[in-house]
């Protein structure tokens, strides 16, 4: 339902420098992905800052998945919902308690793909797991998430990333592990002196209903 203007961008990173390259720009992209060197200003939505509980915007990161895993998979997705959650509480919201994890050592490769937003969460977490297993081989691919869902089910992936919920034919045909939950931000230029939005001017201006910042200024 986003409006047929909105710019479409290949990576969070490029969201972040088109963004901040243009005062009239807004965009959303990942709080974990931000740093203190990002030339943005995130904006509050109905009062909250993302570090706050209320805040209202937030989705979740799902590994999918077509049929029954195999040693290796099962293997990695098992670290996934135990020790690897320590590395998702550096960034994110953890989905469960850190737990111990002894790798199987299964061997082969895994192949990863889908969402750009869940795509560095997912790195980290492969590197880290071949160094536990040094028999397995994983590659990340970032596209997005329904190439991460169709490719899951085509079996182009192994395991698909999404970051949003899926349809009621994909869940139908996918299974799906929660790994965590993420904090959206709303980014702008940190040149533009507007601090906060509301979540139903947000969904006005990715629909089109407002598109420029004095329909903003006026309503609030």
């Amino acid at each position: 339902m986003t409006a047929s203007t909105a710019e479409i961008v290949e990576s969070t990173a490029d969201v972040i420098v088109a963004v901040s390259a243009s005062e009239s720009a807004i965009g959303y992209v990942s709080c974990a992905s931000l740093t203190d060197t990002d030339d943005v200003k995130v904006l509050q939505v109905d009062g909250y800052d993302p570090e706050e509980e209320k805040y209202p915007l937030e989705r979740t990161f799902y590994l999918t998945y077509l049929g029954t895993l195999d040693s290796l998979q099962e293997d990695f997705l098992r670290y996934v919902t135990s020790a690897g959650q320590r590395i998702v509480a550096t960034s994110y919201e953890s989905v469960s308690a850190s737990s111990t994890f002894l790798s199987s050592q299964p061997t082969g490769t895994l192949s990863i793909g889908g969402s750009t937003s869940a795509a560095p969460l997912l790195c980290e977490l492969a590197e880290s797991y071949m160094e536990i297993n040094l028999n397995a081989e994983i590659t990340v691919t970032e596209t997005d998430s329904t190439d991460g869902l169709t490719g899951a089910m085509a079996g182009t992936y192994d395991f698909g990333m999404a970051s949003r919920e899926l349809a009621s034919y994909e869940s139908e045909l996918l299974e799906q592990t929660s790994i965590t939950v993420d904090k959206i931000a709303v980014i702008i230029s940190a040149d533009n002196p507007l601090e906060s939005i509301s979540s139903e001017m947000l969904c006005n201006v990715y629909t089109g209903a407002i598109s420029s910042w004095n329909g903003i200024v006026t309503e609030q």
